[in-house]
């Protein structure tokens, strides 16, 4: 009796045309990413993303021409990574009435992070740089927009208080940054006093909104 012959193993599937572009780009900016944290917006060169993506300039400069187009891409791809994490892990809190504090936590990573640092060096630099400042209007409406999305599947709009209700998560997001800012250049233990009390001041102001019109409390 002799052993079947051992069976053979399938070439591996040439990836599609479609597919080795979309791995390409993503090698570019995850390196422009990590070079915009570690280096800041100046030092953040075409050669220095060629040598940590391994990528040909050609393929550089077919997917993003100008640095502009490069960095701002960069961040808009963790942007919308980080979105769907946020979603993701928000939808995981049960209780309601934790909500609004969470939300205020979820925010604080999100802008103590490196994503908000590699953000904020191309603010900076785009208030000399008009081009520069055009894309980063465009890559800030996605990102508005997509967290008004989320907002809202959490968070419905009131009948009344519409006005306020619009203005919560800016003015969170205001004073989450400005903390973010201020870590730059101290550590300052009066941080976490400030993010717990803009979680007791949030969800006040949900209990408000989330009020009948006759005002009273559901």
């Amino acid at each position: 009796m002799y052993d079947e012959p051992p069976a053979k193993t399938p070439p591996p599937r040439r990836r599609s045309q479609d597919e080795r572009s979309a791995a390409t780009q993503e090698r570019l900016l995850q390196a422009t990413f990590e070079s915009l944290v570690e280096l800041g917006h100046a030092r953040t060169s075409t050669p220095e993303v060629l040598r940590r993506s391994g990528v040909s300039r050609g393929a550089l400069l077919h997917h993003f021409p100008t640095k502009a187009d490069l960095v701002t891409a960069a961040v808009d791809y963790v942007f919308e990574r980080q979105l769907r994490e946020y979603a993701e892990t928000f939808s995981a809190v049960e209780d309601p009435g934790e909500r609004p504090a969470e939300a205020v936590e979820l925010l604080w990573s999100m802008v103590s992070g490196d994503t908000f640092y590699a953000w904020l060096e191309l603010v900076v630099a785009s208030r000399t740089d008009p081009v520069l400042r055009e894309k980063i209007k465009e890559v800030q409406g996605r990102f508005d927009r997509s967290a008004v999305a989320i907002r809202e599947g959490f968070f419905p709009p009131p009948e009344e208080d519409l006005d306020l209700y619009k203005v919560v998560v800016p003015f969170g997001f205001a004073t989450l940054t400005g903390l973010a800012v201020s870590r730059i250049y101290e550590a300052d233990r009066r941080q976490r006093k400030v993010i717990e009390a803009l979680k007791q001041l949030v969800t006040l102001l949900d209990r408000h909104l989330s009020q009948p019109s006759d005002g009273e409390v559901p």
